[in-house]
C-alpha cells in the first residue's frame, strides 16, 4: 500500500513541476496516438539502455574487485600476513631515547664502482692561528 501511494505521490509532484509537458503529452495522447506510442517506446528504450549500462558496469567492477581480492590473497596470503609483507602496528610508538639498530644486510651494496675516481690520503692537521 505504501508503495502505491508513493508512486502517486511521485506522480503528482511531477504533474506540479512539469504542468506543461504533462498537458502535451494529453494533447498527443488524444490527437495523434500512435506519436505518443512512437515516443513512448523511444523513451522505454533509452531507459531499458540505461539500466543495461548501469548493469553491465555493476557486473564488471564486481568483476574486478573479486580479480583483484584473488590476487591480495595470492599475494599477502588470506588473512593479510604474507611472507613478504608484515603490518606494523604503527600506534605503538618507542620510549623516547631508545635506539633499535636493525642490520638489513651483512655487507651494503657498493653504489660506485671500484674503477671511479682516485682515492687519496690525507691527513688531518690543526693550524695555529
Amino acid at each position: 500500500m505504501n508503495l502505491l501511494l508513493l508512486i502517486i505521490d511521485s506522480f503528482v509532484a511531477f504533474v506540479r513541476r512539469n504542468p506543461l509537458t504533462v498537458l502535451l503529452i494529453v494533447v498527443l495522447a488524444f490527437t495523434a496516438p500512435a506519436l505518443l506510442r512512437g515516443l513512448a517506446t523511444v523513451i522505454l528504450y533509452l531507459i531499458l539502455g540505461f539500466v543495461l549500462v548501469v548493469l553491465l558496469l555493476a557486473f564488471t567492477l564486481r568483476r574486478r574487485l573479486r580479480r583483484m581480492q584473488r590476487e591480495m590473497e595470492q599475494q599477502f596470503g588470506p588473512d593479510g600476513n604474507g611472507a613478504s609483507y608484515r603490518w606494523t602496528n604503527r600506534n605503538v610508538r618507542p620510549d623516547e631515547g631508545d635506539i633499535r639498530v636493525r642490520r638489513t644486510s651483512a655487507m651494503p651494496e657498493k653504489r660506485v664502482s671500484n674503477e671511479v675516481g682516485d682515492y687519496v690520503e690525507f691527513e688531518e692537521t690543526k693550524e695555529n692561528e
